[in-house]
Formats: structure tokens, C-alpha cells, sequence
């Protein structure tokens, strides 16, 4: 699916590439050319009320605005495919450079519209398998990191188990200490009445002997 995405993305690249490269051209083809014919293309465009001295140099702006604009596009779409970035932007760019190619469409009547069409379907069509493919990774990275805070989590309450039973130890340990340094007359009485036990225990051993 990455190579699918990439591969739309790449064509959409291409064509806005070539776009910003000819407006580029066009822009400094502006400065040269006769005012004249540039007034006469804003006057097919319904613009006929603008000055002869000022014309060129609008002319000039709007191109290399628009020259400024796309390539800023361009080089968003060349993130994309080698960052995995700027998907959602690409696809709102999409949409709306087909939304002006409608308009223009419609008021020129003209073919090469449909070029703007297809490869800013691509455009959409690979930017939305690239986020897709973007949130499989995130949604997985993001249940691995919870796995991993569970394993801590079950190490540490181990580890502090552990502990609390070797503290529990300990003080049992210290409590019967504690016991024979306080009371050691019992302990010394009980083993004197366990060694007479056995020497009563011998003793009727030697007598059944005897008889």
C-alpha cells in the first residue's frame, strides 16, 4: 500500500512540478513581452479598464504569486512521500484545485481541464493511502507502548512483593531474637528437660537388657 502512495503522490509531484515551472517561465516572459498583448489578455479575461503602465507589472505578481504558491504545494507533496507528512493538506489541495479546474471548466470550455482532474484525483487517492497506512502505524505503536507499561507495571508490583516477603522474613526473624535474648531461662530449661528425657529413655533401655 506505501508503494501505491507513493507512486500516486509521485504523479502529482510531477504535474505540479511542471506547472510551477511554467509559471515561472511565464512570469519573466511577462516582463518581456509588448504591454500591448498583455492587455489584450486581460481583455478577453473582461478586464479591459486597467492602465497600460500598470498592467505588466500585475501581471508579473500574479504569475509569480501563483509560482510561489504551487511549488510551495509541490514540495509538501515531495514530503509526503519521502517524510509520510502533510497528507491531510494534500488532500484538502486536491479538492480544491479540482473545485477551480470546475470553474474553469465551465467558463473556457476547455479540455485540458481534465488533466487537472486526473492528477489531482491521484493526488487525494495517494494521500489518503498514505494516512491510512500512518494511523495502521500509530494505533501499533501506540498498543505496543501500552504493553510495554503493563510489563513494567507487573514487574514492579513483583519485584515489590518480593520485597514485602523478605521484610516480613526479616521481622520474624528479628521478633524470635528478640524472644530468646528476653526469656533465655526457658529455652535452657527446655533443653534440660529433653536431655533427661533421653537419659530416663536409656536407661529403661538398660534395664530391659539386664533382665
Amino acid at each position: 500500500m506505501k508503494k501505491i502512495s507513493k507512486f500516486f503522490l509521485g504523479l502529482a509531484s510531477i504535474y505540479y512540478l511542471f506547472i510551477s515551472l511554467a509559471l515561472f517561465l511565464a512570469s519573466l516572459f511577462s516582463l518581456l513581452v509588448n504591454r500591448n498583448y498583455v492587455f489584450a489578455i486581460f481583455d478577453l479575461l473582461g478586464f479591459s479598464n486597467i492602465s497600460l503602465e500598470i498592467i505588466k507589472p500585475i501581471l508579473f505578481v500574479m504569475l509569480f504569486l501563483l509560482f510561489i504558491l504551487i511549488t510551495s504545494v509541490d514540495r509538501k507533496i515531495f514530503k509526503s512521500i519521502k517524510f509520510g507528512e502533510y497528507f491531510l493538506f494534500n488532500i484538502f489541495t486536491g479538492f480544491f484545485f479540482i473545485f477551480i479546474s470546475i470553474i474553469g471548466h465551465v467558463f473556457f470550455r476547455d479540455k485540458i481541464f481534465i488533466v487537472s482532474y486526473l492528477f489531482n484525483i491521484f493526488l487525494i487517492i495517494g494521500s489518503m493511502i498514505g494516512l491510512r497506512e500512518k494511523s495502521k502505524v500509530y494505533y501499533d505503536d501506540e498498543e505496543n507502548s501500552k504493553n510495554e507499561e503493563i510489563n513494567v507495571d507487573d514487574n514492579k508490583t513483583f519485584e515489590k512483593i518480593n520485597e514485602d516477603e523478605k521484610e516480613i522474613e526479616i521481622s520474624d526473624e528479628n521478633s524470635k531474637e528478640n524472644k530468646i535474648e528476653e526469656n533465655p531461662q526457658v529455652f535452657v530449661k527446655k533443653d534440660e528437660g529433653n536431655t533427661n528425657q533421653k537419659d530416663i529413655v536409656s536407661n529403661r533401655k538398660e534395664d530391659t537388657e539386664n533382665k
